[in-house]
């Protein structure tokens, strides 16, 4: 039996255009608000935030 370890948690964007999904999208007004999102959300869930492309972050349960 196999068991799935990597997975996106959630996404962090300035884009709105360009993210869409199932899961938690948070959208943000600035870089510096999608910054502390990110980091905030990285310590709470407990998972590593990555920037896919400016403005994009997602965080991965590692």
């Amino acid at each position: 039996m196999s068991m799935l370890n990597n997975f996106i948690l959630a996404v962090c964007t300035t884009e709105k255009d360009c993210v869409s999904g199932s899961g938690p999208i948070f959208f943000c007004h600035t870089e510096e608000e999608l910054q502390k999102t990110s980091l905030y959300l990285e310590k709470i869930l407990d998972a590593m935030a990555h920037e896919v492309r400016p403005g994009t972050m997602i965080l991965v349960k590692h």
